[in-house]
């Protein structure tokens, strides 16, 4: 082609046609930029295709991910409820004549509120990668953008007041250590049977803690942390999370 429009060239030069000349290299040169332009824009296109494909993939996996992090909280959840509801029953407890409360009963309860911790397991690797990628910016929707960098804002709350739980629920736990029997709790819960330990013939009874102000002051702060985390946290971040689901599926509704 370029051995075409040079001999056409040579021909208008050596038959002295010098305007025909210009104007022929001038609509040469308008050729060719616009098959520059054209190319470019083919380029363009096949580049905005292949972000639109990967953002649609990695909006796939980001709504499986939310998904998977409702799960966690939803089983989070339901454990600290019951160490919520242990934590009323033992204050009904500290309330009731002490002299009706059978020992196992109490060793029952006392295992569900000082002995099964849970902690929201949080799944981010599809968010981490699209941060260490670059991918992020190419999220077209604002809104999606801002809702998962808040996500991690709101995920280490959650962290800081877990840890502030498992404190309190350490320090009601120590002062059990102290003043009474991980014996007889276990024994009335059956796991000295699983370790095949001996039943202890003697044991401190832990219906005395329940006369103990120190005991019932640890119980309520740590009653406070697992409310603030059942009743608030948690809450926020499926509010949080369900918000992400649906600005994801609007925007894949978008693609179809």
């Amino acid at each position: 082609m370029i051995k075409f429009f040079r001999k056409i060239r040579q021909n208008l030069i050596m038959e002295n046609k010098t305007g025909k000349y210009f104007k022929y290299a001038i609509g040469e040169i308008v050729l060719v930029v616009i098959g520059i332009l054209i190319a470019l824009q083919i380029n363009n296109w096949n580049e905005n295709r292949l972000t639109k494909i990967n953002q649609k993939k990695y909006l796939v996996l980001l709504k499986q991910e939310a998904n998977n992090n409702l799960i966690a909280i939803k089983k989070s959840k339901q454990r600290v409820t019951k160490t919520f509801e242990g934590q009323r029953k033992v204050v009904e407890l500290i309330d009731a004549n002490h002299d009706t409360i059978s020992e196992q009963y109490l060793s029952k309860v006392f295992f569900e509120v000082f002995f099964l911790t849970s902690s929201f397991s949080y799944e981010n690797n599809v968010f981490s990668e699209l941060k260490t990628s670059g991918e992020l910016k190419n999220i077209s929707n604002d809104s999606i953008r801002n809702n998962l960098m808040g996500l991690e804002a709101l995920v280490t709350i959650i962290k800081n007041q877990e840890k502030s739980v498992s404190g309190q629920l350490e320090i009601s736990s120590n002062f059990i250590n102290r003043y009474g029997s991980h014996r007889k709790i276990f024994d009335d819960n059956g796991f000295n049977d699983t370790f095949n330990f001996p039943k202890a013939k003697k044991y401190t009874s832990n219906l005395a803690l329940l006369k103990q102000k120190e005991f019932e002051n640890n119980l309520f702060r740590y009653s406070g942390t697992v409310y603030n985390l059942l009743n608030w946290q948690y809450p926020r971040l499926e509010e949080h999370l369900n918000k992400l689901i649906k600005m994801i599926e609007e925007e894949l509704d978008k693609s179809i």
